[in-house]
């Protein structure tokens, strides 16, 4: 796991590139503090390059990639730059320093993530006559990329995002896996193309011509949306979406992307059959032990993060069977659980966790978050997202992270991505119904719904999901702005004018015409809800150097059979993840097979916002006018802040968060 940079200039524009590109990795030092490289070249001359943090024998281990001069000591212009920042974690020596070349010195590569079946596949690429000197997974790609060209993408299982120069071709290739685990953004003009595995490090280039994306404050605040354009909050600067792959051909600057792969799923409308049922549950379980156990695979001990709920649950208990099967695996001294516990019952999940503790007897390392440290971190958890974010529910991750790292894992497991595969959440019942009764299974509609209350409750439920997301974004703009101040009280403190120059994004609004349990799951997985997930996942793992593994969300076995499955079989009797709970039932206790609530990440939001709203007041000044009306948040801030006595809603964090972000990107 690391993080990737790279720039071509485009123009005689004077770019020192070799300052540029130091300062985009030293940006990034969280996502690889175990080594840094460079490569920069023209058409005549290529040189590699290291720097004061880069290891001793990184720099004399004789290969062609190895460091060769200190990027300080670099004055010569160059056209081409590279840079990477390494967290070690697949062959830990000297080999697996990047950006990585062949021997011949034609492809090189600058490689963020991680292929799980890469001994697989180097045992293929070898009989086909590869000869490979590293015992590296990025190796594995460049001959793969030889061997198959961008077809090499369709053979990959696991995260990535990557950037090869063909220096034959004189043409960049790049990529982002399926599922959007692993992060890619990049910014082009007349002048530069530059890339990064975060945002912030595209900002801190001097000649990045950017801003705050107003379109994207908008949907922040109003849709709830972030990161679901390819612009996002800053402007100019692009997310590679997931599942796309590119190429830029230097010679005439000619950028071209494309959708390497789309997910495909079952929308048959088979009703629940018994005599199916074990085979399902054993083919699943299978393709679960498999997936956890290629995540393993690592050459520095793995722990795993742990909630309590199904998803980090099965992932431990599968885990505790692999190791009583293969003692090698590299866990340490014992298996390492982190999970972030409460005071407050009502948010605690502590007391499922421990049922899982006691069934495999490993270590335990509990965080308990409080509403004065947020406010301590609070600058570096957003600024560690490079957007901001709508709940300090991603606190409780980043001190999940942070203990992982304090107990000296740089590699865990989590659950991400099992309530999209799966159908793990309460809005995925009225999708589930609806396919039912559309394929004319009534009984079976009725008995599936009446197993979660009464008729008339349900079906106001299917009435108010069907309006949310269907009847609702098909009514004019301006209608639908209305609506939304008419029921979100806090959009009144957005600024008037910014709100009236956007709502035509309203009409923007992608219309959830699915009529499948697995069609909503697919659009979750598709580049919105999981995506946003991951990104917080990618973000708190990292910032604390630690790589977070996730079999759910890209373990591409598991999630195509996964989709496969009628939707019958993922939510039966009124239990979601049914065919989940069945197939992890052998490796976790009945509690928590059986369990019916869901929590996830829980915290005492409103409590911590009450905590914290005197510290946090002078943050909103008139620097922020063009977004919110300042004047009359200040006038009604003890109020709007005061969320001892409501709901638990993190809208108001929103803007808490939004104003952090402007300050700390100088924006």
């Amino acid at each position: 796991m690391c993080g990737i940079a790279g720039i071509i200039k485009l123009s005689n524009t004077p770019i020192h590139l070799p300052e540029s590109i130091r300062l985009m990795t030293n940006t990034m030092s969280h996502r690889g503090p175990d080594d840094e490289g460079f490569m920069l070249c023209t058409d005549d001359e290529l040189i590699t390059a290291g720097s004061d943090i880069t290891p001793k024998d990184s720099w004399t281990a004789g290969y062609r990639y190895s460091p060769q001069k200190n990027i300080s000591d670099i004055n010569e212009n160059f056209s081409i730059a590279f840079g990477h920042r390494r967290l070690s974690i697949i062959d830990l020596s000297p080999a697996g320093h990047q950006p990585m070349s062949t021997v011949n010195g034609d492809l090189w590569i600058t490689f963020n993530g991680e292929l799980y079946n890469y001994l697989e596949l180097k045992e293929e690429l070898k009989i086909k006559g590869h000869i490979f000197i590293t015992n590296t997974d990025t190796e594995v790609i460049l001959n793969a990329y030889l061997e198959w060209g961008r077809d090499c993408l369709t053979r990959f299982n696991g995260m990535w995002a990557f950037v090869i120069y063909d220096k034959n071709k004189n043409e960049l290739f790049g990529a982002r896996d399926r599922f959007g685990v692993k992060p890619f953004y990049y910014y082009r003009d007349a002048d530069v193309l530059a890339f990064a595995s975060e945002q912030k490090a595209l900002v801190k280039l001097p000649f990045i011509k950017t801003g705050i994306n107003p379109i994207a404050v908008f949907d922040f605040f109003v849709k709830n949306e972030i990161e679901l354009q390819e612009e996002g909050m800053f402007q100019n600067i692009i997310e590679l979406f997931p599942s796309h792959a590119f190429s830029f051909n230097i010679r005439n600057n000619e950028w071209h992307s494309w959708k390497y792969y789309s997910l495909k799923f079952n929308e048959s409308n088979e009703v629940f059959d018994p005599l199916k049922l074990p085979d399902l549950i054993e083919h699943t379980r299978q393709l679960l032990v498999n997936a956890v156990a290629l995540r393993l695979r690592s050459d520095v001990p793995v722990g795993s993060c742990l909630s309590g709920g199904i998803d980090s649950s099965a992932i431990v208990g599968i885990t505790n069977h692999l190791l009583s099967q293969n003692p090698g695996i590299n866990i340490g001294s014992s298996l390492k659980l982190f999970t972030a516990s409460f005071k407050d019952p009502k948010v605690d999940e502590s007391q499922w966790a421990k049922l899982m503790v006691d069934q495999t007897g490993v270590q335990w390392h509990q965080s308990f978050p409080t509403s004065s440290e947020l406010l301590n971190d609070l600058e570096n958890l957003i600024y560690s997202q490079d957007v901001p974010i709508w709940s300090t529910s991603t606190y409780a991750q980043y001190r999940v992270m942070q203990s992982a790292k304090e107990n000296g894992i740089k590699v865990v497991l989590d659950g991400q991505g099992g309530d999209e595969l799966f159908a793990g959440y309460e809005h995925h019942y009225p999708y589930h119904w609806r396919e039912l009764i559309k394929n004319l299974k009534i009984a079976e509609a009725l008995k599936e719904i009446k197993s979660r209350g009464s008729l008339f409750n349900i079906t106001g439920s299917i009435f108010k999901n069907s309006m949310k997301n269907t009847g609702i974004k098909q009514l004019p703009a301006s209608l639908q702005m209305q609506l939304n101040l008419f029921y979100f009280k806090d959009l009144h403190y957005l600024n008037s004018d910014f709100l009236s120059a956007n709502q035509s994004q309203l009409n923007n609004s992608k219309v959830n015409k699915i009529d499948s349990l697995n069609g909503m799951l697919a659009s979750e997985f598709n580049n919105t809800r999981l995506k946003t997930y991951l990104k917080c996942e990618d973000r708190c793992s990292m910032w604390h150097s630690v790589e977070s593994r996730t079999p759910f969300a890209d373990d591409i076995n598991l999630i195509e059979y996964g989709f496969q499955i009628p939707g019958a079989y993922k939510i039966h009797n009124g239990i979601t993840k049914f065919i989940l709970r069945e197939s992890a039932q052998n490796y976790i206790p009945a509690a928590i097979k059986n369990r019916k609530d869901k929590m996830g990440y829980s915290i005492p939001h409103n409590k911590w916002v009450t905590e914290m709203k005197d510290k946090l007041q002078p943050i909103f000044d008139d620097s922020l006018k063009d977004f919110i009306n300042v004047k009359s948040l200040q006038k009604d801030y003890q109020q709007l802040f005061d969320l001892s006595n409501q709901p638990e809603n993190s809208r108001i964090f929103k803007f808490i968060s939004f104003a952090i972000w402007k300050k700390q990107f100088k924006l």
